[in-house]
């Protein structure tokens, strides 16, 4: 039983829970008509400053009118319920696309109407600040309609809710003054689409790390990931949206859309349909399922997750709260450690020649699950070989992917499986050691620059490794003094 009561709305069922808001797919009763209706959440509700903001930017927010932009119908509020009826489009999300698989036409296609409808929002004074694919959803001809405003920011406003300081937006597509926390302005949308079409063209994120601070502070300092050689002649467009100096981004949706068409003339066999032939398929809905919860509190049912996809669910989306850094991180070298071959074989589609690229659908590129199951039936050698796959992974991504993370089966816990078997194992001591001082040069470059939050997690993460070392316990001391000294 769904218990929501808004005058003028019957609420059907549930399309959506979120960590801001539940979506509900209504009749609003006046017109006859379905809506989603979006409920913020009671924690949210009860904070005068969120709620005042929510109300302001949603009525400003309503007069907006684009055939790429999701149209708000009302906002208002009922004895403490704060609400957003919205145009209801039952035809799916973005997400849910790129699991089921994209052409390269398609990518390009749903990028020029998100871009569109950007360059519109912001000649009307409007930042979305949280472009990404659970926000862009489908009309029936195929269009993609960018939705969701409930954090836009007025780009002269200077409200408590959305001063800088206070960083809002999805991790995997922030960008860099949004982990920072600073001013923000229509080129910040364009970063999240640039990197809302690397995945589209890649399958794969821009930044993978293992928590969501990690992902930000990778989209301020790392370099701009590259596509997979069949796509590196659209390299330029993902370079440009997603420069990590705003001035060198595309000044509007607009400048997006004539790169994007530029790139196209040499590449006519990539050109979107038009939508006017009726040509342009549009997936059938996905079959209704029981709401899931998802911090993307989404407008239309549930995403449907695809065994070729199921390792994007586990990304942590969440407020990200003031997140700026710079992780130089080096690999060095040290004596090769054995390896293990893959645990599951891998297969992608083979890429056609950079010169002739084929349309045909694009190749995924996913991580590997691991499971952690027998691993305590595991021998030393195999212990060694896998936690060295790790170890070596690790230190070439730059992110430190599987040398703390997940918990049980990562190069730290594994090492130290084989020293409590054998404590005088050289090979796992080195390693634990490296790993120790992979994380030191971490944190103190993050100490130094003031970011006592993601200086805190590699110290504890380089503790794990090596509990007594001399280097992290002195940072761990500084940073416990600077807290005390700061209040």
């Amino acid at each position: 039983m769904i218990d929501v009561q808004i005058p003028g709305y019957r609420v059907l069922r549930t399309l959506g829970v979120g960590g801001m808001a539940t979506v509900y797919l209504a009749e609003q009763q006046s017109l006859e008509r379905e809506v989603a209706l979006k409920v913020m959440s009671p924690t949210l509700a009860a904070n005068a400053d969120f709620c005042e903001q929510f109300l302001k930017e949603g009525r400003i927010t309503a007069k907006l009118s684009h055939p790429n932009l999701v149209t708000v119908h009302d906002i208002g509020t009922h004895r403490g319920i704060y609400y957003m009826a919205s145009e209801f489009l039952p035809a799916g999300s973005l997400r849910e696309r790129m699991q089921a698989g994209l052409r390269v036409a398609d990518a390009l296609a749903i990028a020029r109407d998100v871009a569109s409808g950007l360059n519109y929002a912001h000649d009307m004074g409007f930042v979305h600040r949280d472009v990404k694919p659970g926000n862009i959803l489908f009309r029936a001809n195929g269009s993609a309609v960018l939705a969701d405003f409930g954090i836009a920011k007025a780009m002269k406003s200077m409200s408590t809710a959305t001063m800088a300081g206070n960083a809002i937006g999805t991790p995997d597509y922030m960008s860099p003054e949004q982990a920072q926390a600073t001013a923000v302005d229509g080129r910040t949308d364009l970063y999240s689409l640039g990197a809302v079409l690397f995945e589209m063209l890649s399958g794969r994120r821009p930044y993978v790390a293992n928590d969501p601070y990690a992902v930000a502070l990778r989209h301020v300092t790392d370099a701009v990931p590259a596509l997979p050689e069949p796509l590196a002649w659209l390299q330029p467009l993902i370079d440009t949206s997603m420069a990590k100096d705003r001035e060198q981004r595309f000044a509007s949706g607009e400048a997006f859309i004539a790169a994007c068409d530029a790139l196209l003339a040499d590449y006519p066999q990539f050109a979107p349909e038009r939508r006017d032939s009726g040509r342009r398929s549009t997936p059938k809905p996905l079959p209704r399922r029981a709401a899931e919860t998802t911090d993307e509190a989404q407008l239309q049912p549930g995403a449907v997750a695809s065994a070729r996809y199921r390792w994007l669910a586990a990304g942590a989306t969440a407020f990200v709260l003031i997140v700026a850094a710079t992780l130089g991180w080096r690999s060095w070298h040290a004596p090769a450690l054995p390896t293990a071959p893959p645990l599951e074989p891998q297969t992608n589609a083979t890429p056609a020649p950079p010169s002739a690229p084929s349309p045909a659908e694009l190749p995924a590129y996913p991580r590997n699950p691991v499971s952690t199951a027998g691993l305590d039936r595991l021998d030393t050698p195999a212990l060694l070989a896998r936690a060295g796959k790790y170890l070596d992974e690790g230190l070439k991504s730059d992110d430190g992917h599987h040398l703390a993370f997940p918990d049980g089966d990562n190069a730290i816990d594994l090492f130290r499986e084989v020293l409590k078997r054998d404590p005088g194992n050289t090979v796992a001591g080195d390693a634990l050691n490296r790993i120790a001082a992979y994380y030191t040069r971490g944190a103190q470059r993050t100490f130094e620059r003031g970011l006592d939050t993601g200086t805190q997690e590699l110290v504890e993460k380089g503790l794990r490794a090596k509990p007594d070392d001399p280097a992290l316990l002195k940072l761990k001391n500084d940073l416990a003094a600077r807290g005390a000294g700061a209040n």
